[in-house]
């Protein structure tokens, strides 16, 4: 019998079916486990780093679940992205394809010397797969990866699948493969169907949540009466959507696309709810599984919108925010059924564990470890197939063998205690009286007598000596704990790295091998050239190191170069680690936003609670309790959402006359309706949750005047152009930031030091306002940002707001030609309107302003009577 009539690969006059799979999350959730050498190369190798897809989940590389998965689906052609770790890839794909396998028993020594030779190299990986990996090594985020994904045009197949790397899921895409490519023919603007899986959302009962001198707790108190917190939501998820569920569920169009958890509102066009009657499901309770079903057309938006950098928070909310019919392009979700799971593994550790133990009891059936043997390529050699395990008890897992020396069934003693779920792999030696639960153990395994391993996985080669103790940990290969050593949750023990002999790991500590590198060196963006010329550099060290005595090659060795392992360069952490320990704490890096030298505290605090939130044994009632907080609080002057405090009130005043001008009513912009013109209708085009201002002011901010203003210019009108904006907001973000880099330099300067510094930097910055002013409403909308920040609540407010400063700064502006008469008598006569008592009044009929611009009338009416006698003496 023939293929079904549902089979999306049966048609002979269609492409087949095409995936493309990005092998990278592009954040640091694993550092610094990705930064070490998948194999035996030197850690920090370019191209040898261990990218997150070949981390063992289960005691199998994530890609190899992720290409059964995709080859079950009927996938033909798999792209595989990579921008780090390409040369393991490779090597992995190479080692593990049934059509390479032949010629490396033949010429196993030329291997990584073809792999690491070639950007794009095309793999026949069985007799209805080929994978294609693609080394993008310069793309530092997704959007950039798709883009060059798009120029090299070899998406073919409509739809194809896009698939993130750490996705586990059991879901039949079958259903929704017809189902897209069915309504892409009825409405050709259904470019894209994302599938998600429904976990629930967060809650805090505050009856129930003490909150405590200890907020972050040990598990125990997880999951308390009254509070519910899905463990397969990262630390940064608190998606919400509407949908228009008109045609149900199953037909279900995305209305509104938020995940944004500081967010106390979203906001939905009214022309949706028109459109759609009341048939709109908003709903908290569903997770994106980071698997959708595209037409090209996704790839070609990436490329039209050059500056988008992400998949969700930029393309889906953008998109599905569109009203203008001719411009809509849908996107529609898919809600798995009953029995079918979704989880990413890989978004963070404590979720790592959470899928892992998931799989274990079944929960993603038939991917479980019992039927590991049965899903081995096509062709493999018996002895590179997956271990065979047997489902014992209480989801106890253990390898039953194959008889030969390297794979031996895993000797557990008498008296030591397996609870479930739990997978013992081959080759493991567990001694008496320990405890066991919840955990997986890799090949070649050593516990010895007396210890306890809880929540904790060890991928191979590791031991565990003697009395030791471990609860929500991760040792890579070749870890060891010595003697009586206490390793608390949330801790990381990186490839070959050693806890001394009684020591104590204090929670969430990362110990790695990996020597500290340049904080550019984790970024991929270079040529073939320096990995050369990398590799040149590591084979002149090892000449020298053999020329070293042998007792210099350890850890006591300390003038090693660039590229050797922390061992030879003697930095390891003896107080922490112990005397005969090894390795150096790993410090993770500040978040992105966090740029300024005076905010190194606040930024590598942040860091930390982010890392420490991504562990395992991760209380999340502290992250979702802050949430609430934020969702729940008055938003400030400051806050991205805010209106005014309510403790201050002239602002709440001030916010209340400004509502009717229809600019930005306070220093920062109002996030929530940043994308809503006057009338309260969406901007085509403009994204929303975007702050067009301070993304403006951002770049002006960013920008080093080393380099020409011409290049500022172009960036502020390629972002003015992304999200529909206008030159009067490039107009107030580069005036805010001229004074913003004033006060950086002087906190309080006097009116008179205030007018020095800013014909100072319009030196500079004069020749942008002036190429993009055009006219009286981008000169107005200067003044209108510089009252922005004169009635604000911040330091420019003590600044411009002293008389007469405000002033001084308007005649300077206007004496360097950046406004002229015309707007600020405009400016003046919808002021004059105000009430002397609002916040503005008072601003505007301060006595200094008042005798500039009754100065500047009398100029303009003196040059007017002088032109009018000219034009009689031309006449006469």
């Amino acid at each position: 019998m023939g293929k079904s009539s549902n089979d999306p690969s049966d048609n002979k006059h269609e492409q087949p079916l095409q995936a493309v799979l990005i092998a990278d999350t592009f954040d640091n959730a694993w550092h610094p486990i990705t930064l070490e050498s998948y194999h035996g190369d030197a850690d920090g190798a370019k191209g040898k780093e261990r990218p997150l897809v070949l981390c063992p989940l289960n005691n199998v590389p994530l890609l190899k679940h992720s290409i059964d998965f995709l080859q079950g689906a009927g996938v033909r052609e798999l792209f595989l992205i990579s921008t780090a770790g390409s040369d393991s890839l490779e090597q992995y794909l190479s080692s593990h394809s049934p059509n390479a396998q032949h010629s490396n028993n033949n010429n196993n020594h030329n291997s990584n010397h073809r792999a690491s030779s070639t950007s794009v190299n095309k793999i026949i990986w069985s007799s209805k797969l080929t994978i294609t990996l693609l080394r993008f090594s310069d793309c530092t985020n997704i959007g950039d990866a798709l883009r060059e994904l798009d120029r090299r045009n070899v998406i073919k197949s409509d739809p194809f699948i896009l698939m993130q790397g750490d996705v586990i899921t059991n879901v039949d895409l079958r259903e929704v493969l017809v189902t897209h490519a069915d309504r892409k023919k009825r409405d050709g603007s259904a470019i894209m169907t994302v599938l998600l899986s429904e976990v629930g959302g967060w809650g805090i009962d505050v009856e129930h949540d003490e909150g405590g001198d200890n907020p972050n707790a040990p598990p125990s108190t997880f999951g308390c009466e009254g509070n519910f917190f899905p463990p397969l939501r990262s630390s940064t998820d608190d998606l919400l959507l509407a949908l228009d569920t008109t045609r149900g569920m199953d037909e279900a169009r995305i209305l509104l696309w938020d995940n944004h958890p500081s967010k106390s509102n979203a906001s939905i066009p009214t022309s949706f709810f028109v459109e759609n009657s009341s048939n709109i499901t908003l709903t908290r309770n569903l997770l994106d599984i980071g698997l959708d079903i595209c037409s090209p057309d996704v790839l070609a938006r990436f490329s039209d919108e050059f500056d988008y950098r992400e998949l969700r928070s930029q393309f889906v909310a953008n998109c599905v925010s569109e009203e203008e019919i001719g411009l809509q392009s849908r996107i529609f979700g898919y809600v798995l059924r009953r029995g079918e799971y979704a989880g990413r593994p890989l978004g963070d550790m404590r979720r790592y564990h959470t899928v892992c133990m998931d799989v274990l009891r079944r929960w993603c059936y038939p991917l479980v470890p019992d039927n590991y043997h049965n899903r081995g390529s096509e062709g493999s050699k018996v002895e590179d197939a997956v271990a065979n395990y047997v489902c014992e008890r209480h989801y106890v897992y253990r390898d039953v063998g194959k008889g030969s020396t390297n794979n031996m069934r895993s000797h557990v003693g008498r008296s030591t205690q397996l609870l479930g779920p739990l997978l013992l792999g081959p080759n493991n030696y567990i001694g008496e009286h320990c405890c066991l639960q919840r955990s997986t153990l890799g090949p070649n395994c050593r516990v010895m007598d007396h210890c306890s391993v809880i929540d904790s996985h060890l991928w191979g080669d590791v031991l565990i000596e003697e009395g030791a103790k471990l609860n929500g940990v991760i040792v890579c290969e070749g870890g060891i704990v010595r003697k009586g050593a206490v390793v608390e949750r949330g801790c990381v023990i990186g490839k070959g790295c050693i806890v001394g002999e009684g020591v104590t790991l204090k929670e969430f500590t990362r110990i790695t091998m990996v020597a500290e590198v340049e904080e550019e060196d984790d970024f991929s963006g270079f040529d073939e050239s320096t990995s050369e010329e990398e590799s040149s550099s590591e084979e002149e060290d090892d000449d020298e190191e053999e020329e070293q005595d042998g007792d210099e090659k350890e850890a006591n060795v300390t003038n090693g170069k660039e590229g050797e392992t922390i061992a030879e360069k003697g930095i390891t952490d003896y107080k922490i680690v112990g005397p005969d320990g090894r390795g150096r704490v790993w410090t993770p890096s500040p978040p992105d936003e966090y740029d300024s030298e005076d905010e190194d505290d606040a930024a590598q605090e942040a860091a930390v609670e982010l890392m420490k939130s991504q562990s395992i044994g991760y209380d999340m009632t502290l992250v979702y309790r802050k949430w609430k907080e934020l969702q729940m609080e008055e938003d400030d002057n400051f806050s991205e959402e805010g209106r005014g405090s309510d403790d201050d009130d002239d602002n709440m005043d001030m916010d209340d006359e400004w509502d009717n001008d229809g600019i930005v009513d306070n220093y920062t912009n109002n996030v929530a309706a940043s994308h809503l013109d006057e009338e309260g209708m969406l901007i085509t085009g403009r994204q929303k949750g975007v702050d067009v201002i301070k993304e403006l002011r951002d770049i002006c901010m960013e920008h080093e005047t080393s380099s020409p203003v011409e290049n500022l210019r172009i960036e502020l009108n390629s972002f003015k152009f992304s999200q529909n904006a206008t030159y009067a907001d490039c107009c107030k973000g580069a005036i805010m930031a001229v004074i913003d880099k004033i006060l950086e330099k002087s906190e309080s300067p006097s009116p008179a030091k205030l007018v020095s510094s800013l014909k100072k930097m319009l030196e500079y910055w004069g020749p942008l306002f002036q190429s993009i002013c055009m006219g009286s409403e981008e000169e107005r909308a200067i003044i209108h940002a510089l009252e922005i920040m004169a009635l604000g609540t911040g330091k420019a407010a003590s600044v411009l707001g002293t008389e007469p400063a405000f002033r001084f700064v308007l005649q300077t502006l206007h004496d360097q030609e950046i406004l002229n008469e015309d707007a600020l008598f405009e400016w003046a006569t919808e002021r004059k309107e105000e009430g002397r008592d609002t916040p503005r009044g008072k601003l505007f009929f301060q006595k200094p302003t008042q005798d500039f611009l009754q100065w500047l009338e009398e100029e303009s009416d003196e040059e007017s009577e002088s032109g009018d006698d000219d034009d009689d003496d031309d006449s006469d």
